[in-house]
């Protein structure tokens, strides 16, 4: 094969320029760089405009006009899951009971974390039992053995500050965690001293 220069093979083909979008406000000449959507229930259809008039079509933009609060509410509550349906843990489309999770959670830490379960006295290497409270415990706070009082300490400051009853609406069900998190740290700190 041959080898040639490239100015010898001759120049490729210039590409078109596609056409120049014009600004859509009225009465303006300016190139059309930025794009706005046309209306709230098509987000996926747009306007272009220059930069100044997209800037005043976006201080003028309302997605929620002529909604009322509660619908609102609604989708807000429904943008936190990507507006896709949900169901409380236990009760999903597999319809699986509690206890039959609990256990399955139970065979998984097992074996997550090595060892027996804390049955008949039996200890893992590191020494401590793996007894059921502090399963519960280390799967509450998201650690494996060893850890420090340090990244426990840390551990427990996120969880607090995520289930508090007051950054939720003072909701029972934070509350009753909140107890829970309190414990299986007390439970823990002593693992650490």
């Amino acid at each position: 094969m041959e080898w040639r220069h490239a100015a010898e093979r001759g120049a490729p083909h210039e590409a078109e320029e596609p056409p120049v979008r014009v600004c859509e406000h009225p009465e303006c000449e300016r190139e059309a760089d930025h794009r706005a959507p046309r209306a709230p229930d098509d987000l996926r259809s747009y306007r272009w405009f220059c930069l100044d008039h997209v800037r005043d079509y976006n201080r003028s933009w309302n997605f929620f006009a002529g909604w009322s609060q509660n619908d609102i509410e609604r989708f807000q509550r429904d943008d936190m899951t990507g507006h896709r349906p949900t169901w409380p843990f236990c009760n999903g489309p597999g319809g699986r009971r509690r206890e039959e999770l609990e256990e399955a959670f139970r065979i998984f830490a097992r074996d997550w974390l090595g060892g027996d379960d804390g049955q008949n006295g039996h200890r893992r290497p590191g020494g401590h039992p793996l007894s059921e409270a502090r399963l519960e415990a280390l799967a509450l706070f998201d650690l494996t053995p060893p850890f420090d009082l340090d990244a426990l300490k840390r551990r427990y400051k996120t969880l607090v500050k995520r289930h508090h009853p007051d950054a939720n609406g003072g909701s029972r069900e934070s509350e009753e965690l909140l107890k829970h998190i309190n414990q299986a740290y007390n439970y823990l700190k002593k693992e650490c001293s």
